[in-house]
């Protein structure tokens, strides 16, 4: 119900989107509550978790740590194999009429612990608490940077810039120790491992942040591309051509995964199975110029079901968008030159042998100069 919506074009596009992008709106609230911003509680089926609330969008982050070996030292360990290793799980949540639930994953482990440390029951659940203290504090401090972040002249190099900026707070919070403590006594100063938490955070990056940066820039022609995958296949996207503008951020695999079912970091496995979705924003690099591209959608294992979209955004004239077949040896320019003058269409859709995708803008010109796609592919 909520995809239709996003699907109708116009209104109903931006409708949706606008509901998406609560998500940013948080970032805020998160920057400007830090610490307080949290509460710790158990966590369901074991674990610990940390909640905090704006009111509207609910973020959960949740930490639970492989069983320890029966009161095995860590001199008995692999000398290759990190002492605690474990899963920590980012839950973006929105409330009613919608009820979306965005989710990140990653792997944590410590850094250091005594030689001679032993890993007791006790002990590993003593662990929980400073190592989801210390999470926390990383993100909160991602999304400060996140948000101070410059983006001057090079937008094309945004997704980098914060990229860089998440490796940094990782980098400084690795460097700090926490005290585990069992029964008022200190156990151990142990330091958590977040280089796997870098590139996962990405997501939560675009969700966040990038809205709000690119907002915050004056006069700027901003496109923002949602692609969900309904499908039983991985799908491969590619930007092969573009016209105008340029792409301020996409995401960091280019295959999309098929639907499938999801499992949290406490084990429980989604009741259905979820969306993945690709998120893209562009953007014009000068004040008299649009935004106009191709993007390019393969489904894995067939050949000849291609599908591209021309998402034409131009200075003067009204918007356009077109879904087609690329042919087998396409010439990127003349699909672009061919399907980006305005037919007075906000939806598009197209149909091959196996699939069809659908794709929609929510206003043809007019709308602040900023402007949102969503497209799905699903099989016929």
């Amino acid at each position: 119900m909520l995809l239709d919506e996003g699907l109708a074009g116009g209104s109903g596009t931006a409708s949706y989107l606008q509901h998406m992008l609560k998500l940013a709106s948080f970032s805020t609230y998160l920057s400007k509550n830090g610490e307080s911003a949290f509460t710790v509680s158990p966590g369901p089926g074991g674990g610990e978790q940390a909640t905090a609330s704006d009111g509207v969008t609910t973020m959960t982050v949740g930490v639970i740590l492989d069983p320890p070996p029966s009161g095995a030292s860590l001199a008995s360990l692999p000398a290759d194999q990190p002492p605690v290793r474990g899963i920590a799980t980012v839950r973006l949540a929105l409330p009613h009429p919608f009820n979306v639930v965005k989710i990140a994953q990653f792997a944590v482990s410590l850094a250091e612990l005594p030689p001679d440390f032993v890993l007791t029951q006790q002990v590993w659940q003593a662990l929980l608490k400073p190592l989801l203290s210390r999470f926390t504090s990383f993100l909160r401090n991602a999304v400060d940077s996140w948000l101070e972040t410059d983006v001057g002249e090079d937008v094309a190099g945004l997704t980098d810039s914060l990229d860089a900026a998440t490796s940094e707070v990782a980098d400084a919070t690795a460097e700090e120790t926490a005290e585990v403590l069992v029964e008022e006594e200190v156990v151990a100063e142990v330091a958590i491992d977040l280089s796997a938490a870098v590139p996962a955070l990405a997501g939560l990056a675009v969700l966040l942040a990038i809205p709000l940066l690119i907002s915050a820039l004056a006069k700027q022609f901003v496109l923002h591309i949602e692609l969900n995958n309904l499908t039983d296949v991985d799908l491969t996207w590619s930007i092969p051509y573009t016209d105008e503008g340029a792409v301020t951020v996409q995401p960091a695999s280019s295959v999309l995964p098929k639907m499938g079912r999801a499992t949290d970091s406490w084990g429980d496995e989604t009741t259905v199975p979820v969306v993945f979705q690709a998120i893209f924003s562009s953007m014009n690099t000068s004040g008299y110029e649009g935004i106009g591209l191709i993007l390019k959608l393969s489904p894995a294992g067939y050949t000849g079901q291609d599908t591209c979209a021309v998402i034409s955004i131009p200075w003067l004239a009204d918007n356009a968008v077109w879904l087609g077949d690329p042919g087998r040896t396409p010439d990127w320019a003349a699909i672009y030159s061919g399907h980006s003058a305005p037919t007075g269409a906000t939806r598009a859709f197209h149909g091959n042998q196996h699939f069809s995708v659908t794709l929609a803008i929510d206003a043809l010109s007019g709308h602040n100069d900023e402007y949102h796609c969503v497209a799905r592919i699903q099989r016929l």
